[in-house]
């Protein structure tokens, strides 16, 4: 399914008066309260968002957002958004050089059906106490799932970076249970290990449509990143880490003599201080290759590519359930640095009606 990008628009008004909310940074007087559809990161709430976002990744120090979701609200490729701000517009906040936002919420429209349209939600709070979680997660989610459904939303995945207590807590409330978990394992680099496999550097004249191919066949089990097209590649080389050094091809003769995109590891450097982070971005073996030890090869291929480049910690994602792939990262030596978790449930409103008060 291709997302849509269409304009959305619902004003949520503004919440209060209301009772203070005892925060740990933030007493929140009032907030203010929108969502709207996102087109090519040019709006000015747009950039209100990014300002949050990279406040909060230089706190936190990984960005809170995903990679998609960040890709989205910034890039707009064909995704149709809700986005939802909470504003402390306290005397104490109204400052040029103090950003009122104290949490955000964006939905995503991932998917339709006949009977269902699936979205998939991410938060950002700015705090880490279990009661002020629960009591501003919780009306952040009130908020967004009354915009999700009046947007024809049925059902939701939220997904939450290293959950703790409260999200679990918070999730029951709103009916949603844990379906699926993410392992951040990482690495020392170099990592010392040999491999061969021959690769070179993606072109994406040459290569774009083939890639797409071998993603779509590769990732046929997983929708989310099997359904990648070419603009979503193009807005990727669009960021600034984007390195076509880091992004490995590797290609196998095939009976007609001709080369064949067999693999591929594209990996991803992130900014910020020492040690510096490099990332298996996404790496793929065509089907037709397999059980030739390209997973394995193509993974340590990509970990030297980071190293030579100046990484020193190695990092990826997987699926905790795919146990042969932990298997292998595993062996190469790699652990488990944080879990993350996939909610998902029916939209079920249970008594929101408060939703124009933040007790």
């Amino acid at each position: 399914m291709r997302r849509r990008l269409t304009s959305l628009a619902l004003d949520l008004g503004v919440l209060g008066p209301a009772t203070s909310v005892k925060a740990r940074v933030h007493q929140v007087q009032s907030a203010v309260v929108s969502t709207r559809a996102h087109q090519n990161g040019t709006s000015v709430e747009t950039e209100a968002i990014r300002r949050f976002i990279d406040h909060r990744t230089a706190v936190v120090g990984f960005r809170p957002l995903s990679d998609q979701a960040w890709s989205d609200l910034g890039h707009g490729v064909d995704a149709t958004l809700i986005t939802v701000r909470l504003i402390d517009d306290s005397p104490s906040r109204r400052s040029p050089d103090s950003d009122a936002t104290v949490a955000y919420a964006q939905a995503t429209l991932t998917s339709t059906g006949a009977s269902d349209s699936v979205w998939t939600i991410e938060t950002v709070l700015t705090t880490h106490a279990f009661a002020e979680i629960v009591r501003l997660g919780g009306r952040l989610l009130a908020l967004v799932l009354k915009a999700v459904l009046s947007s024809g939303g049925t059902r939701v995945e939220w997904l939450v970076q290293n959950p703790i207590n409260a999200h679990e807590a918070l999730a029951a409330t709103f009916g949603l249970t844990a379906q699926r978990r993410l392992y951040q394992m990482r690495r020392p680099l170099p990592t010392g290990l040999s491999f061969d496999v021959r690769t070179r550097a993606f072109d994406p004249l040459r290569d774009l449509d083939d890639w797409v191919r071998l993603n779509a066949r590769a990732f046929e089990w997983n929708p989310e990143q099997g359904s990648w097209t070419a603009a979503n590649v193009l807005a990727r080389m669009d960021e600034p880490w984007f390195d076509p050094l880091g992004f490995l091809i590797h290609e196998r003769v095939v009976d007609n003599g001709a080369p064949r995109m067999a693999g591929f590891c594209w990996t991803k450097i992130h900014d910020g201080p020492a040690p510096l982070l490099g990332e298996i971005y996404v790496i793929a073996v065509d089907p037709d290759f397999h059980g030739l030890g390209l997973g394995r090869a193509l993974t340590l291929a990509g970990l030297d590519s980071l190293a030579r480049r100046g990484s020193t910690i190695g990092m990826l994602f997987v699926d905790a359930d795919n146990v042969a792939a932990v298997a292998l990262y595993d062996k190469l030596g790699f652990t488990i640095h944080r879990t993350d978790c996939m909610y998902e449930g029916q939209i079920a409103l249970a008594d929101r009606g408060d939703t124009d008060e933040l007790n």
